[in-house]
């Protein structure tokens, strides 16, 4: 399926949901941070860097299991605000003090199941035994499908095990039940009374459409939803299906993106948005927590081909097409790893007294090819389409925003030296990617002078970017 996903290619010009000029356009997935550390993010550098927002890690009471495995975060077994990020206190401290930074909290939600297992405990101390979770769900609560012997999903092309099956043995819940829709949305309403923004629905293909609609149209207020959808563009389950209950994630395009990268063959990015999901509905990615757990050679992950993966990045932020979700996890060598805890199997801080991250986490999100074109999608949203688009039939493009900004990549191993029209007024520039550029005084060490009469030469490095921004 992904060799196929890689193949399909997504608009040039594109409508994204409105915003006005200089808002914020980017959020940041942080994969089982802790909520002291999310909210000192926020304050430090997520809320001065211009982000919309960072999703967190499930909140809710996860399964308990030795060695504290990263996918425990995604077994619930009570709605309890208690997991190894933190407890309900700790919680309502970050969200007050990320919405104090301009930052929104986005929820992962998982309610397609629950636990995986016969029986155990959950990190907050709930037993549990299969299909029996006392005071919130029964035997009856929960599909039984009847197939394969054991009530696992086999057959992915066959729309009733994904959605009445289990995934890898996940107890499925009945989401077309209004009992468990209530007590879903029960626990999604208490997180918005508290501040929360936004959800992601976990495993949103498994669970029907007219459900998750359910759930949403019980929701107090209008919070921001968006699904995680593992889809191609030709599945029996289909992208269009879910759009009527909010965002979905794009999984054709961390394939695509990849895959132009790693074949040194950028032209079809010009093409991207020309699948059937609009711009305003799409959550666009390079990784994130399963990808880059994947054996698949067909993506890129910080942990892999760095140099690709930065330049991909690049042209995610500044291309104009969906909503970007930033990836920031930590190092792992093995499927299972989950991140370092301590002895009460609670995730050990991230961030030392200075502010600096532990080695054991990536921190991509403060990279410079992040931090700074966050602010360049930012200054460009109000110019949402592409001009002066350039290639070289191969490993290099450019583009501009508008007159705003202008972007070249060269993927290519050898140096590029371009003479490019780019659409920008005279003056002096820095690239923002320039290991000089001081993004809070806007100047670097060597500006590139932009002159009269629309072309100008352009020297780029070998695996390297350029991009401008107009500033007042």
């Amino acid at each position: 399926m992904f060799r196929a996903l890689a193949m399909i290619l997504l608009a040039i010009t594109i409508g994204h949901r409105v915003q006005a000029a200089e808002s914020r356009t980017v959020f940041v997935q942080l994969f089982e941070w802790p909520w002291e550390d999310v909210a000192r993010e926020c304050e430090d550098v997520l809320g001065p860097a211009g982000f919309a927002a960072v999703q967190i890690s499930p909140p809710q009471e996860h399964l308990d299991w030795p060695g504290s495995p990263w996918w425990t975060r995604y077994q619930p077994i009570s709605y309890k605000l208690i997991s190894r990020s933190g407890d309900e206190t700790q919680f309502k401290d970050m969200v007050r003090r990320c919405k104090a930074a301009g930052v929104d909290i986005y929820v992962d939600a998982v309610f397609n199941h629950m636990a995986g297992m016969a029986g155990g405990t959950g990190i907050g101390g709930t037993h549990f035994s299969q299909y029996q979770y006392p005071g919130l769900y029964a035997d009856s609560d929960f599909h039984h499908c009847g197939r394969n012997g054991n009530d696992d999903i086999i057959n992915f092309s066959d729309r009733f095990e994904v959605q009445n099956c289990e995934l890898v043995n996940l107890a499925d819940l009945k989401t077309e039940s209004t009992s468990v829709q209530k007590k879903i949305a029960g626990y999604m309403n208490s997180l918005l009374q508290m501040g929360v923004a936004g959800f992601r629905i976990d495993a949103a293909k498994h669970i029907p459409a007219f459900d998750i609609k359910a759930i949403v149209n019980r929701l107090s207020g209008s919070p921001y939803i968006f699904q995680e959808l593992v889809l191609g563009y030709n599945e029996n389950i289909q992208y269009s299906e879910y759009h009527a209950n909010g965002d979905v994630s794009d999984y054709v395009y961390p394939f695509s993106l990849a895959q132009a990268f790693l074949n040194q063959n950028l032209n079809p990015l010009s093409r991207i948005g020309l699948g059937p999901i609009a711009s305003s509905d799409a959550i666009v990615f390079l990784t994130n927590h399963d990808l880059e757990r994947s054996p698949s050679s067909e993506t890129l992950s910080p942990h892999s081909n760095e140099k690709l993966y930065h330049l991909a990045q690049v042209f995610m932020l500044t291309w104009p097409y969906g909503y970007p979700q930033v990836y920031s996890g930590y190092y792992f060598s093995s499927f299972d790893q989950g991140p370092p805890v301590d002895s009460l199997k609670h995730t050990i801080p991230i961030l030392n007294a200075a502010g600096h991250c532990h080695p054991q986490w990536t921190c991509e999100h403060r990279n410079p090819e992040v931090l700074n074109l966050v602010r360049f999608r930012n200054k460009t949203n109000s110019a949402f389409s592409v001009s002066h688009y350039w290639s070289n039939g191969s490993n290099r493009i450019a583009f501009a925003r508008g007159d705003l900004g202008f972007v070249v990549i060269n993927s290519s191993i050898g140096a590029m030296t371009e003479t490019l029209s780019h659409g920008l007024p005279p003056g002096r520039y820095c690239n923002l990617l320039d290991t000089s550029y001081d993004p809070v005084r806007n100047r670097c060490a060597a500006p590139i002078v932009i002159g009269r009469g629309g072309r100008t030469t352009f020297n780029v490095p070998a695996l390297s970017a350029l991009v401008l921004l107009r500033t007042p």
